[in-house]
């Protein structure tokens, strides 16, 4: 059996489908999920059908919609990223006027990429974020790799789906030592980034990254500015 194989794929599709449904702002047409799934339309109905059971979609007419029900899971959660705003809101604030440039607070959500929970512009004024808040994947991504180094245990998780490089495993090793993680347009042509971890109770929860175009944000100026900013902010990452 291979690694994959062992992922439920009716339980992937389903959770496919609630994802898709927040992204066209809780309600969303039978035909609509359909081809944006790239299921057919019987086995994206059935899968709904389940889900109206539980409680998690409820139908409208025409649409299907997010049930009441996720918001009893969603609470415990909430709080969660309450407390970690909370905690990190000011060393964000404080990454974005040293870097000036873009900046994103940033939490694991599984093996595919991370999650975005605050983002600032190099002004320090709030970004809006998409209705998904998934970003880069976490073998390219400056966020990722620092997410990655000091979970071994996501970093094992992702091995178990696709094969890591040694040069990927080589780099999170870097990146544990040095502190700090470089995405040199791996992620997107074009875009530099770099990121720092950001520990609570000794752990790494969370990571602080900051984007720019690459002719701006060359790896020696990202260099020096993650360097300063773990001086710097050495009170702010580590709560």
């Amino acid at each position: 059996m291979s690694a994959n194989s062992r992922q439920i794929q009716s339980l992937e599709r389903a959770m496919h489908l609630l994802e898709l449904i927040r992204a066209e702002g809780g309600r969303a047409r039978l035909n609509d999920l359909a081809e944006r799934s790239g299921l057919g339309k019987s086995t994206v109905h059935g899968l709904l059908d389940t889900l109206m059971s539980l409680g998690y979609v409820s139908r409208d007419q025409r649409h299907y919609a997010l049930g009441l029900r996720l918001r009893q899971l969603a609470q415990p959660v909430n709080e969660a990223e309450q407390r970690l705003r909370q905690a990190f809101t000011p060393a964000l604030r404080a990454f974005a006027e040293l870097s000036g440039e873009s900046c994103f607070l940033a939490v694991p959500g599984g093996t595919r990429a991370y999650l975005t929970l605050a983002a600032l512009d190099g002004r320090g004024q709030a970004l809006q974020l998409p209705a998904d808040t998934r970003r880069d994947g976490l073998g390219t991504s400056a966020i990722g790799k620092v997410l990655l180094a000091h979970d071994r245990q996501l970093a094992r998780q992702l091995a178990r789906t696709q094969a890591l490089p040694d040069a990927l495993e080589q780099e999170l090793h870097q990146v544990a030592n040095q502190g700090y993680a470089l995405d040199l347009a791996a992620s997107r042509p074009g875009l530099h980034c770099f990121a720092l971890p950001l520990r609570l109770r000794g752990q790494v929860v969370a990571a602080l990254g900051a984007g720019g175009p690459a002719e701006r944000l060359q790896a020696p100026v990202m260099r020096r500015m993650a360097s300063r900013a773990m001086r710097a902010m050495f009170d702010l990452v580590k709560c």
